[in-house]
């Protein structure tokens, strides 16, 4: 950012934070303690002004709302968007009214993944994929749950319609042990009948497994975002094509591989709010993928499956989550 933009503003409350951006970075930086100290400088050249929010999940709703006010109008925030539905209807509301272009730090749409699962899967593996499955050890639904559950809309091209959670937290987030780092099992269900599930267990500290199951084959995604895809003996579907003879992939031979790029994504998004290209994750994107996540919760508090997008009953009864 600092090569992109001809002034940056840091606020953190931390002042060795501070220090290492009035040093470390070059051309023309400020740092400050809080916006307040640079309320007139916002409010004066809002309209020109990119910000980034990256402090703790339960703040990003309470920051964004204070740009906005002081009159800024880009804004890429770090996920969780938001830590309630009522927040997220909120900044819905905001973006609608004040005109706020919004994006948010989940990345992986922007990596080929969902084009080549697309692909690989009608061509050679029967059709499109139906079910994504995620587990794993502790990776928290959503530290990490929230960018599998961003991919899998992009990959089934639509909006969950439903959400069903068993869920439990531990006070082991790496960022604070006031922030919770939940485990346990959500589902999320999508039109034609296609499913993400997520299983993290907060006490095995084994990486998770992705795979993505397609009518004659399997496409799996490792911990460095490779993809490969397996492919039953086809000698065996002819034979028999009935779905209930399953057979086994033959794991030795990946029929097709893909690599992503896994350069930063920052510019591009950087670009689409601040309209130097066409807007592929904005505001109406990223808050569906937002109001999904923290339906998965309060599914878990009240025990039952949640029909997205949540009525207004569901957000007026929704709790804010200490996430991050």
């Amino acid at each position: 950012m600092a090569a992109r933009y001809r002034q940056i503003v840091v606020i953190d409350v931390s002042s060795s934070a501070r220090e290492w951006a009035s040093t470390e970075l070059t051309g023309n930086v400020t740092a400050h303690q809080s916006l307040s100290e640079v309320q007139d400088v916002l409010t004066q050249f809002g309209s020109n002004i990119t910000a980034v929010i990256a402090n703790w999940g339960p703040s990003h709703f309470i920051t964004f709302k204070e740009l906005v006010q002081l009159g800024v109008r880009r804004i890429f925030c770090e996920k969780p968007l938001a830590v309630s539905l009522k927040q997220i209807e909120e900044i819905r509301r905001i973006c609608e009214s004040e005109k706020v272009a919004l994006t948010a730090g989940l990345h992986l749409r922007y990596r080929g993944i969902s084009e080549f699962v697309r692909r690989v899967a009608l061509t050679e593996l029967g059709g499109q994929p139906t079910t994504m499955v995620v587990d794993g050890g502790a990776r928290c639904l959503a530290t990490n749950g929230s960018h599998w559950l961003d991919l899998a809309i992009h990959i089934f091209g639509c909006e969950p319609i439903a959400v069903l959670s068993s869920m439990n937290s531990a006070p082991i987030n790496p960022r604070s042990e006031r922030l919770e780092y939940w485990g346990g099992t959500a589902t999320w269900q999508f039109e034609n009948d296609q499913r993400l599930t997520i299983t993290y267990d907060n006490q095995s500290s084994v990486h998770e497994e992705i795979r993505l199951y397609a009518p004659t084959g399997v496409i799996e995604i490792d911990s460095d975002f490779a993809v490969r895809a397996f492919q039953r003996n086809l000698d065996e579907v002819r034979a028999d094509p009935r779905v209930i003879r399953v057979g086994q992939v033959r794991r030795d031979a990946p029929i097709a591989e893909y690599v992503p790029d896994l350069e930063s994504v920052l510019s591009k998004q950087l670009d689409e709010i601040d309209g130097v290209r066409p807007i592929q994750y904005g505001s109406e994107q990223v808050l569906t993928s937002a109001a999904a996540l923290v339906s998965a919760f309060e599914s878990h508090r009240w025990g039952e499956r949640v029909v997205l997008p949540p009525t207004t009953d569901v957000i007026n009864r929704s709790i804010e989550w200490n996430i991050s």
